[in-house]
């Protein structure tokens, strides 16, 4: 059994139904050439390295899978015809899977690893937002109200 990692590219404003429908694909495409999925990791939206079809920026997706790799012609067709998806890309990692049962434990290691560090990731971004808001309300308080212009006195009637 050989372990592939497959990398692909969405367009940045794919609503999250679109997205679940192209992970569903990606998955069928894999368990229906008796592949197996270890991992799918979210790695977010990033600005690319060049403009495709004019975004700058891509949602990038990293899928682990084991399998005899018949499945992946029919997994790249799939993302071949997916206007959705701006690119994608099949790593052969390693040729031949020794210990399957190892592998699997260490891939659910690695998921829980990664939910951690997102989770964590989300929590140091809540605070800091939380701790911009309250910096510029501390600011907003202690700046001095603006001055108020009075009108020019009317010209005396003699």
């Amino acid at each position: 059994m050989r372990e592939y990692e497959f990398v692909y590219i969405v367009q940045p404003d794919v609503e999250s139904e679109r997205l679940d429908e192209i992970h569903a694909r990606v998955e069928s495409a894999i368990n229906g050439g008796q592949g197996q999925v270890l991992l799918r990791d979210d790695w977010g939206k990033r600005k690319l390295a060049y403009e495709i079809q004019k975004f700058q920026k891509g949602h990038y997706f990293l899928v682990e899978m084991l399998g005899d790799g018949k499945f992946v012609t029919q997994l790249e067709r799939d993302m071949r015809l997916d206007p959705d998806v701006l690119r994608f890309l099949t790593i052969l990692v390693d040729e031949e899977v020794k210990d399957l049962p190892e592998r699997l434990e260490r891939a659910k290691r690695e998921a829980a690893e990664r939910e951690e560090r997102r989770a964590e990731r989300e929590r140091l971004d809540r605070e800091r937002q939380e701790r911009e808001r309250t910096e510029a309300a501390a600011r907003a308080a202690a700046a001095p109200p603006p001055a108020v212009k009075e009108a020019p006195a009317a010209p005396a009637e003699a």
